[in-house]
Order: C-alpha cells, then structure tokens, then sequence
C-alpha cells in the first residue's frame, strides 16, 4: 500500500516532537525530517489550529498539544487491563494509601498506563501515559524477569545499560541476579533507579496465556520505604496482581507461565 506523503510527515513530526519533553523549533523539524521548510510551515499550523500541537511565541519551540491527551486518554481507557484494573488499583490505593500504577511493555520502554494517587501523592514520579527504560523501573523489571530466555538476552544485548541515578543498576550480569530474585519472589523493587527519592514495589500482571502482560507498581518516597511499610505494602499489591490476572483469564492452578511460571 502506497504511502501517503502529507499523511507520514504529519506522523514523523508528531513523533519527533514527541520523543523530547523540550519541544521542537521550526529549524530543527525541517533538519531532523528533511522536509522543506515552506511545506512544514503549513503542517505545523494545521496541528497547532487542531490542538495536536502547542506553539510557545517566546521560545518558538512546538510541543505536543492537548488533542493528542484526549486521544491518549481514550486509547488507555479502551484497555481490558485498564478498565478491569481501575477498581483493583483504586482499592489497594485506599489500603496503603500510597500512590499506584498499572504499567506495560512497550518496545524496549515501559508504559505507565493508567494511575491513581493516594491522599499523600508523590511527587517528582510518573504520570499516565510517561514512558521509562525497563530496566530501570520496578515494573519493567518485574515483566523483564518473567519473558523468555530468548528475549531477555536479545534486550540485554540491544539495549545500553545507561545510568539515569547513581542507584540505576548499568551491569548487565547484576540485572540478570536481580530478575532471578524477582522470579523467585514475584515482587520488582526499583530503588531510588529512576527517580531520586523515589522507590517502587512491583508485582506481575498475566494474562490468559500466562504471560506477564503488565505489572502493578506502588510508588512511594524512598523515606518511607522501611521494613514496616513493605510488610504492609507487598501482601495487598500481591493480592491486587493475582486478581487483576484472574480477571484478565489467569488460572494459577491450570495456566502455563511462559518459561519462568512456577506452575508448569
């Protein structure tokens, strides 16, 4: 199927713009996209009338617009995982009072889908919709551990280990123990790895063929993160996974955990 030109350059700006939280000029799409500058000129402002674009007059940087949140907002809402993980989320907020998540693989990246803060929300964390390196979340970790062999060697060997905090683990050998942990637990910790201040509990999401399609994480600040706080923590955001993966068509008892599952 032939492509449509007008069509893909809108897709490659959205992207561009998109892959950067600074924003965009005019100068550097045209670069970046090698499309001239005249027929970007008319692309930038149809986006920017339509609300898929932002434009700042002072620092003529284009940044995404709010059309493109309201699309967001309707595709995750469309998710089995979300809308069936909503409540699920909801209540283990309630009972540990402390922030919580739903969270995907996407590519070689994690996906906070959906979040629902507590009465004390953390700051400095993550939104719906922000994006983070697995192996420096509890969450992309915790699905890391439960896919294959095959793949977890193919991301280790495409993916630069690169340190976003002094706490992020950069040694491929360290992650390969820690995924066994994780595998042995069934619970992700990210400590202080992408935030500074910030730690994180995971545990993993299955779906009906058995593999982990998700994860829920709790967020709190790494002040509060104790013995005391974990032990109230890590039974309910277990409980909360193992019902989400229930409601996803999860059986413990008959499913098969691709490879790593501890029922076979």
């Amino acid at each position: 199927m032939p492509i449509v030109k007008s069509a893909d350059r809108v897709l490659q700006i959205l992207e561009a713009v998109g892959a950067t939280n600074a924003g965009r000029t005019h100068g550097e799409l045209s670069r970046m996209l090698g499309i001239p500058k005249a027929s970007l000129s008319s692309l930038l402002s149809n986006l920017v009338e339509r609300g898929y674009l932002a434009f700042d007059s002072q620092s003529k940087l284009y940044l995404l617009g709010p059309e493109l949140l309201v699309l967001t907002g309707h595709y995750l809402n469309s998710l089995d995982i979300v809308q069936i993980g909503r409540p699920i989320v909801r209540n283990l907020v309630s009972e540990i009072n402390e922030d919580a998540e739903i969270a995907v693989k996407r590519g070689d990246q994690i996906l906070f889908f959906y979040k629902e803060e507590s009465s004390r929300p953390v700051r400095y964390s993550v939104a719906a919709g922000d994006l983070a390196p697995i192996y420096a979340t509890s969450p992309g970790k915790c699905i890391l551990a439960f896919m294959g062999e095959e793949e977890i060697s193919a991301y280790l060997d495409r993916v630069a280990l690169s340190p976003i905090t002094q706490a992020t683990i950069t040694d491929a050998d360290v992650l390969r123990r820690e995924l066994e942990l994780i595998r042995s637990s069934g619970l992700a910790y990210g400590l202080q790895e992408y935030h500074h201040g910030i730690c994180g509990i995971s545990a993993p999401v299955f779906d009906i063929h058995g593999v982990a399609a998700g994860a829920i994480v709790a967020t709190l600040e790494a002040a509060r993160f104790d013995d005391e706080h974990k032990a109230i923590i890590e039974p309910k955001l277990r409980e909360a996974a193992r019902r989400l993966s229930r409601e996803l068509g999860f059986e413990t008892e008959s499913s098969t955990v691709r490879k790593w599952g501890k029922k076979r």
